[in-house]
């Protein structure tokens, strides 16, 4: 079985690609999902998260307090580490049981979509990995309207992440996905079929 690694930035289009690939009938692994999962109320991810920073940062419901989680790892780095190491942790059991569960199904190939796949190290467990990449203006823009966030605040994220630049020393695929929906849906048939051989697209 061939693991894809699927990554991107922030409005990169990653989710376009993997819902196509969803569509071909080759199982995706959401990182993103599975990550917010990871502490849900009453799971073990949470109780974690409130052992580390105390039971402040829990709602009177006993959920994560998300804003006020988001608002400290934004402003203490060991913080952000900590919370890091929790849900990585608990995320990529998540991802080999996903994975164990596609070699027992007999797939010919499997998709591990992480946003911070090359950053965690991750890139090391999958055999290739796909980057979507499209111009940092487009990714402001597209950002600015799926999110309602302002231009500063995009940049600021796009800053916080892996430059598109380095991503791609990583990259065995690099999607560009700055053209018509079309275009990067041909492409994703395109490199899967390569990767498969044969022609095949399953």
């Amino acid at each position: 079985m061939i693991i894809i690694g699927l990554t991107g930035g922030i409005a990169s289009g990653k989710s376009t690609v993997s819902a196509e690939l969803r569509k071909m009938d080759v199982p995706v692994f959401d990182a993103d999902a599975e990550a917010r999962s990871a502490v849900n109320k009453g799971s073990e991810g949470l109780a974690l998260v409130a052992q580390a920073f105390g039971s402040g940062y829990l709602t009177a419901a006993g959920e994560l307090d998300r804003a006020k989680v988001s608002e400290l790892v934004f402003h203490d780095k060991q913080a952000l580490k900590t919370l890091e190491n929790i849900i990585h942790k608990i995320v990529w059991q998540r991802a080999e049981s996903f994975l164990q569960d596609c070699r027992d199904a007999k797939r010919q190939a499997a998709v591990l979509d992480v946003p911070l796949l090359i950053e965690t190290g991750w890139h090391k467990q999958v055999d290739c990995v796909w980057l979507v990449a499209v111009s940092r203006r487009q990714q402001i823009e597209r950002a600015m309207l799926r999110s309602g966030m302002t231009e500063e605040e995009v940049t600021a994220r796009i800053e916080a992440q892996m430059p598109l630049a380095e991503k791609k020393q990583y990259a065995d695929v690099v999607l560009d996905n700055s053209g018509s929906l079309e275009q990067t849906i041909a492409a994703v048939h395109k490199e899967l079929a390569k990767l498969l051989g044969d022609g095949s697209e399953r």
